[in-house]
């Protein structure tokens, strides 16, 4: 079809007028070319590229976007383009004003996409000549997914109940391609073990746990995977279970007016209530946290009676399931010496009196000598251990000594909240450390406890470490009793090196006690 004459062409109500003596609409050569979709992600900036081929001057490019809602698919515009226009060349339409621009020579870019921008786009180009060309293309709006998890966030639950762990996946645009649980960041394949979990995947979003133990306590996260990207969400999962005994004071047997100190240890989450009772009345004591759930509470008698004998029974109670208690008896023996005794020990001290007249006596002449030999043989030990200790053990040996000469003014570390044990409990704490070598520390400093819950340090003992090795205070075991030591009065050392430092410890208590004088020598 051929036109002559001044064409008028119509364009979302704006008229062009075309003055050209030939204008071809139903065959155009402007070339005129546009991809078929465009994906974006919401929120980004996005362009509809457009390009044509012609040699022809170009009047207008006008892009509008068609309502597919509307019966007559009427079109709303959306920017225009007027090469040979005068005054405004340019210009943008209603909401995509201040947000669209002509990119190269007829590519649409649009900021900050909403989801009313998804839809088809029609390009419409009209050059002298030519007459007019129409492409069109289909913009998508990506959406990446909206996630939450349920019931709550912190969820409590006991041992022993199951739980079913909700996760919901909203908004995502396309639909997400996979889900999946994870357990303080490891995966959970509830497949393989079908007893234990349930559900927890793209069929089935809600995670079930059946048996719940300790060890299922954590942070589980849900995770939809997604072509834009994966959303995800978390919550914590507490267990609370019953308070436990873990160790207690054995029953004793002490004398009148003796220090004797009754300790009962336990565990629980939340933490146990400790008590201490003697023929059903309550008795005043001392509670200490230990660790995260392991408290300590202690009763101590200064001056202990003969009224002191009884049972006492100790109960660790924190609301979950029944209370634990366990009972240890204390014995106040207060009987006196007979006359018989009496005689026997007057006559044992009168005798060892003359003996030890005789050997003064006996002993005069040589004791200096037999002292200064032991002296110079204990230096000479020391001397030989200086010169031929090599290795980690005879570097550690002489640093010790020269620590031990020259005592810092030590700053002791702030003491903070104790750390937590991945297991607590003092069983428990020891059977985590099956899978790696214990640690140990050497007391290189005296240390005199402060606080009740410290432990008193002399120079060579040997610290087992239970928790914390990274500097501040530490939780250790030593002559079976638990408490803090600060970490820059020890040296840490291996399993090895402890029982190496302990042999060497006995040779020296052993030389020392070989060295000093005895009846049977004498």
């Amino acid at each position: 079809m051929q036109f002559h004459g001044t064409v008028r062409v119509v364009f979302a109500g704006v008229i062009i007028f075309l003055t050209s003596a030939n204008c071809a609409f139903a065959q155009s050569s402007i070339g005129l070319t546009l991809p078929a979709s465009v994906n974006t992600v919401l929120g980004d900036p996005v362009t509809l590229p457009a390009t044509y081929d012609t040699s022809s001057k170009i009047v207008l490019v006008h892009w509008s976007k068609v309502d597919k809602t509307d019966p007559n698919l009427r079109r709303q515009p959306v920017f225009s383009y007027y090469p040979t226009s005068k005054s405004s060349k340019l210009k943008a339409y209603g909401d995509y004003e201040g947000r669209t621009e002509l990119v190269g020579s007829a590519s649409l870019k649009i900021q900050s996409t909403t989801d009313e921008d998804e839809g088809t786009f029609a390009l419409q180009i009209a050059a002298e000549g030519e007459g007019t060309q129409e492409g069109f293309v289909d913009l998508k709006i990506l959406r990446s997914p909206s996630v939450t998890v349920g019931p709550s966030n912190p969820y409590v639950i006991s041992v022993g109940r199951a739980v079913s762990l909700s996760c919901f996946v909203r908004n995502a645009k396309p639909n997400i391609t996979a889900l999946r649980w994870t357990k303080d960041g490891a995966e959970i394949d509830s497949a393989r073990f079908e007893t234990k979990y349930s559900g927890g995947n793209l069929q089935s979003p809600n995670l079930v746990i059946r048996h719940i133990t300790r060890s299922d306590a954590g942070v589980y996260t849900c995770t939809a995977d997604h072509v834009v990207r994966p959303g995800s969400a978390s919550l914590t999962l507490n267990v609370h279970y019953p308070a436990r005994i873990v160790s207690m004071s054995e029953s004793q047997q002490v004398a009148v007016a003796d220090h004797v100190t009754l300790q009962c240890i336990a565990e629980g989450n939340p933490p146990p209530n400790i008590t201490w009772a003697r023929n059903g009345r309550r008795l005043r004591s001392v509670t200490r946290s230990v660790s995260r759930d392991v408290r300590e509470c202690s009763m101590v008698f200064e001056n202990v009676g003969v009224n002191a004998t009884g049972t006492y029974v100790c109960t660790a109670d924190n609301n979950v399931d029944k209370s634990d208690v366990k009972s240890v008896m204390l014995t106040v023996d207060d009987s006196s010496p007979d006359v018989g005794s009496t005689v026997a020990i007057l006559v044992g001290a009168i005798a060892g009196g003359l003996w030890l007249l005789v050997c003064m006596g006996l002993t005069f002449y040589f004791l200096r000598r037999r002292r200064q030999r032991a002296e110079k043989k204990r230096f000479s030990f020391y001397c030989k251990m200086g010169r031929t200790s090599h290795g980690p053990l005879g570097d550690t040996v002489q640093q010790d000594m020269l620590d031990i000469g020259r005592h810092p003014d030590l700053q002791l570390p702030e003491k903070s909240t104790m750390p937590s044990a991945p297991m607590s409990g003092i069983e428990t704490l020891r059977r985590s450390k099956k899978l790696r070598e214990r640690r140990y520390a050497r007391a290189i400093y005296p240390y005199s406890t402060q606080e009740d819950n410290e432990l008193n340090l002399e120079i060579h003992d040997v610290i087992e470490v239970l928790e914390g090795e990274d500097g501040g205070w530490c939780l250790g075991y030593l002559s079976g009793r638990i408490g803090l030591f600060p970490s820059n009065y020890v040296r840490f050392i291996t399993a090895k090196e402890a029982a190496a430092a302990k042999h060497v410890r006995d040779k020296l208590e052993t030389m020392d006690s070989t060295n000093l004088p005895t009846k049977g020598s004498i």
